[in-house]
């Protein structure tokens, strides 16, 4: 089991986290990327290994014999029933684990599948979208069990016994659907609108951080432009731009002049941005989402919390000279840590809006976005760059495991990305305008190749409850998948 869970996983991982090796082209070295892909891929596949394990053990299904309990008509539905809860907790429990590891990497999961089937996975708000994979290994392990007790009474020629198991999983689908359909037509009874505009302008890291000044300075002269164009011809509450939007340190006091005199220009609407910042003597480098009105000197700022180990810091750097020699030509200095969950705020018709800032991949790690939950009216922005993997299915991966986030905390989210996917997701999860004030979905893509990779601008009016639910996820979090987990764990313990 162990063995055919470490093929499995790793023959799944290879093809889903392909984009790993898309880090040659930053190395200068395709050794890089494919040493990189096959270590990563390597790990991921023990979660399957463990499962294959667990399954051809604890998680068995052995079928009892045709002649065996004539009179016991719901014997083989209880027995399929205890493996598909057995395997199914199993499975849900190590997809938190996997998300919790070594700083996390929990998206794709089983759940995320269900991306496309909105009215299914508003249940999300209760057990996650870590939770939805005991839902889906549970359906699929009954399914697989209906079949084969359906095989076996036909081939054996006797009359079909009750399927109390498929009733039952039935009954689970209807249940989610019925939970689905009632959040869908729900409605708050007080809103306010914020109209607001993404910015993506598709920048070339090797353009962004050239050492060629002419090509620095087109940069901000595009965000100048298109963003002071945008803003003195139509109303506009937010305009926001993506992670690291410019090649400079918020403090530097060219970048204050540069906002002050050619971006800002006390004019009435907020600006998110990206940016790098770095303490009073310079010994600390901050990768931050921070918020401006009018002028610099209003500056909200939030310092990214959760780092990107061997992306944005060597783990344990000077300690263990593997981490420095596998990253140390790339990274040269280390992001610090930020500290702070305090919401970020903006204002619209005397409402207080809280801003939960997320930067890159915080969006896809729901124990980190929960704990920017408050009362009263909140928006999610994530700033992303996504173009370090250039134009891979990565920003897609990253995008559609954001998603999730929105139902679990019934929070809207603003996505700026530098390459894609840039775009407005509402509480529900969908992408679409419940107010009908447009048909089309709410990312920026060409209109013909429906790429994501594309210099451009999207506007939107955000519709924002001002007295929100906070959500059984949003107060208790992986509740469900920690139980899950540990209920595997003592069966397990238990069969031994």
């Amino acid at each position: 089991g162990f063995s055919l869970g470490f093929l499995t996983g790793g023959a799944f991982f290879l093809i889903n986290v392909s984009f790993i090796i898309e880090i040659s082209r930053v190395a200068g070295t395709l050794f890089a990327g494919l040493a990189a892909l096959f270590a990563f891929a390597s790990y991921l596949a023990l979660y399957f290994a463990i499962f294959g394990a667990f399954a051809a053990t604890v998680g068995r299904w052995v079928p009892v014999p045709p002649d065996a309990g004539k009179r016991d008509l719901f014997g083989q539905s209880f027995s399929v029933l205890r493996v598909a809860f057995l395997n199914g907790a199993a499975w849900c429990g190590l997809e938190w684990m996997r998300g919790l590891l070594f700083t996390g990497f929990g998206w794709n999961g089983l759940g995320v599948a269900l991306k496309n089937h909105l009215i299914l996975v508003q249940f999300a708000d209760v057990i996650g979208i870590t939770g939805y994979s005991f839902v889906v290994m549970f359906i699929g392990i009954v399914l697989y069990g209906t079949v084969v007790r359906l095989g076996g009474e036909i081939r054996d020629r006797r009359r079909l016994r009750p399927h109390f198991d498929f009733a039952l999983g039935v009954v689970l689908i209807m249940m989610l659907l019925f939970y689905g359909n009632a959040a869908l037509h729900r409605r708050p009874a007080e809103t306010i609108d914020l109209r607001a505009r993404v910015l993506q302008l598709n920048v070339s890291l090797d353009d962004k951080w050239s050492d060629d000044l002419r090509l620095r300075q087109e940069i901000l002269f595009e965000y100048r432009d298109l963003t002071r164009a945008f803003v003195e011809t139509a109303p506009l509450d937010l305009m926001i731009w993506p992670e690291t939007a410019i090649p400079g340190q918020f403090s530097s006091p060219w970048v204050q002049k540069f906002f002050n005199e050619h971006i800002l220009k006390d004019d009435d609407f907020y600006l998110i941005t990206g940016l790098e910042d770095n303490n009073l003597d310079h010994s600390e480098v901050y990768n931050t989402i921070t918020i401006m009105k009018g002028d610099t000197e209003s500056f909200q700022m939030y310092k990214k919390i959760h780092l990107v180990p061997l992306g944005e810091y060597i783990p344990f750097r000077g300690r263990f000279p593997v981490f420095e020699w596998i990253a140390g030509g790339i990274i040269e200095r280390d992001f610090t840590r930020g500290d702070s969950y305090d919401p970020l705020a903006i204002e619209k018709d005397g409402h207080a809006i809280g801003i939960i800032p997320l930067i890159c991949f915080e969006d896809t790690v729901p124990r980190h976005a929960r704990k920017f939950i408050r009362n009263g009216p909140q928006i999610m922005v994530n700033v992303t760059n996504d173009g370090w993997f250039y134009d891979s299915a990565e920003s897609t991966h990253h995008f559609y495991n954001a998603l999730f986030r929105c139902i679990e905390l019934r929070r809207p989210m603003i996505r700026a990305a530098n390459t894609g996917v840039s775009g407005f997701i509402d509480e529900w999860g969908s992408l679409y305008d419940r107010e009908g004030r447009s048909r089309q979905p709410r990312i920026l893509r060409d209109a013909e190749s429906g790429s994501t990779y594309i210099r451009g601008s999207l506007p939107a009016t955000i519709t924002i409850d001002l007295n929100p639910p906070t959500s059984f996820y949003a107060r208790y979090g992986d509740a469900f998948a920690v139980g899950m987990g540990v209920f595997a764990l003592v069966a397990k313990g238990l069969f031994l």
